[in-house]
């Protein structure tokens, strides 16, 4: 019998059908390889110090997974407004920002990240491919609804391999 390990999962709370089907495909597909995803949840939040509670949890973990899913849509935006460089982005999708908190703390407790980003969300901090230590794996939700992508999967197991070898 193989041991259960934890794994830190870092994602926005669900907020329609698509992304708490793609979270239950990915909790079944880690759970598929002896992996147990945990997160803060609204039980252990902790409004006074609330980066106490995801710390000692992740103290816990043996990795970590981040998953950018759209919570944000902005239909136009400036970007550096009113300067010379200042750029005007129509239909910005963004992730929670508290994804980039657990994914800082997840690389300063020296965890394995694996990093999954819906395709239409914007890549920026740890969701940028450019300047991500780890490689990001961009994925379109609306293909993801009755099985995980075999090169999703490959990439999960890849990663499990990892953080077995680790441990």
């Amino acid at each position: 019998m193989q041991d259960i390990i934890n794994v830190f999962i870092s994602h926005p709370t669900p907020y329609n059908k698509q992304q708490t089907v793609f979270l239950s495909l990915i909790d079944a597909e880690l759970r598929k390889h002896g992996l147990n995803p945990i997160n803060l949840g609204k039980n252990n939040w902790n409004f006074r110090s609330p980066l106490k509670p995801i710390k000692e949890i992740m103290d816990t973990c043996a990795a970590a997974i981040v998953i950018g899913l759209e919570r944000h849509h902005s239909y136009i935006g400036y970007e550096k407004e009113f300067s010379k460089k200042s750029k005007e982005i129509t239909h910005k999708y963004s992730s929670s920002p508290w994804i980039q908190i657990e994914a800082g703390m997840a690389y300063q407790a020296g965890l394995p990240i694996l990093i999954l980003k819906e395709e239409k969300v914007f890549g920026e901090g740890i969701l940028d491919p450019q300047i991500s230590d780890s490689f990001v794996f961009s994925f379109e939700i609306k293909q993801m609804q009755k099985q995980i992508a075999p090169e999703l999967s490959e990439m999960i197991l890849s990663w499990v391999i990892h953080i077995k070898q680790k441990g």
